[in-house]
């Protein structure tokens, strides 16, 4: 059985993030479809972002030692992507206090975010900055389409959907592990037989636990 901090921290997994937020993304009125292309935008760059930094340090020890930093947290960077446009959808046309759906679901990625230190997944540095980074993300998401004033719903059956991919689609996916995919990336692009690990960072001969 998971421990509370592993059941918080899986909602942060980009197995269930991507499914979430890709089948909300098909059915949005046709209002908020210029909400899609900015959301999808920020989404890719912050995904590519946090990737890059991670194969930066697997592939060729790009890291600091002084922030103990070795890449960008995942769960934190996509959980703060994804979650406050989540909520600000779903409570939209529902809702006059979108604002504060958007609070609620920045609350909620921070908490997944807070979830890695207890399971020692990810140091203090790399936490605040996938936070920062998705965040960011959001609220220029959230701010041109604040703007604009759209305020149609999303169907009840599309949010239904939405949630039940991300809840299914990750047992589906439970041998894919991303972690050793971008590990394996880091290897091949950079020609090394193992990848870098935090300890190699830390100069400890004992590895400690990866990075996910």
């Amino acid at each position: 059985m998971m421990t509370f901090w592993e059941s918080l921290s899986a909602l942060g997994d980009s197995r269930a993030l991507f499914p979430l937020a890709t089948v909300l993304a098909l059915f949005l009125p046709t209002s908020h479809r210029r909400l899609l292309w900015r959301w999808a935008a920020v989404v890719i760059v912050v995904a590519a972002i946090t990737l890059a930094s991670k194969i930066a340090f697997m592939g060729w020890g790009f890291g600091l030692e002084y922030l103990d930093f070795t890449g960008i947290s995942g769960h934190a960077a996509m959980s703060s992507a994804v979650y406050p446009v989540t909520f600000w959808l779903l409570a939209s046309g529902r809702s006059r206090r979108l604002r504060a759906w958007a609070l609620a679901g920045t609350g909620l990625a921070v908490a997944i975010a807070v979830s890695r230190l207890p399971l020692q997944a990810h140091s203090l540095s790399e936490i605040v900055i996938g936070l920062s980074l998705g965040l960011a993300a959001s609220a220029w998401v959230l701010h041109g389409s604040q703007m604009r004033g759209s305020v149609l719903a999303v169907r009840g059956r599309a949010a239904l959907m939405a949630i039940a991919a991300a809840t299914t689609i990750p047992a589906l996916l439970a041998d894919l592990h991303t972690h050793d995919l971008v590990k394996a990336t880091a290897r091949t692009m950079s020609g090394r037989g193992q990848a870098f690990e935090r300890h190699d960072l830390r100069g400890h001969p004992t590895p400690a636990k990866h990075n996910r």
